[in-house]
């Protein structure tokens, strides 16, 4: 079996995780940092429970997402990454922290993400999340 490692597809989705960490702690919210890392025909699927989901594509639809997550969130940051990459394909096993913008509660859970690239830029995002309920009641209550 011959599985290539893409070490720059790795470099994009830790620029992707910071430029993501840098939107949500700016008022000016820039989406530029973000769209350097995603292939124009990118797509975003979240969870429908989520007052953010849905399927968001392209870079305009990916954009319409973060300011719908912003709306949300007013932090958020994810730590200890592990990515295991397989072809075009990596998944990411990470904790993210956050604080949810109407309630101030914060949370922190596990996340696993699936990421399929294209030319070293993010084609596709699939998030896993723990528990959307958790995530539910950070927001509402």
């Amino acid at each position: 079996m011959n599985i290539q490692v893409h070490q720059p597809a790795l470099a994009t989705l830790a620029q992707f995780y910071e430029a993501e960490t840098a939107y949500l702690a700016s008022e000016a919210r820039d989406f530029s940092e973000i769209a350097v890392t995603l292939d124009p025909e990118c797509v975003i699927y979240q969870p429908a429970s989520l007052p953010y989901g849905g399927e968001w594509r392209g870079h305009s639809g990916f954009e319409a997402w973060m300011k719908a997550f912003a709306q949300q969130w007013s932090s958020l940051e994810v730590k200890d990454a592990e990515l295991y990459p397989n072809g075009d394909v990596i998944v990411s096993k990470s904790h993210v922290y956050a604080v949810a913008k109407t309630t101030g509660h914060a949370v922190d859970w596990p996340l696993l993400q699936f990421f399929r690239m294209r030319q070293k830029k993010i084609i596709e995002l699939r998030p896993f999340y723990w528990d959307t309920a958790a995530l539910l009641a950070a927001l509402t209550h």
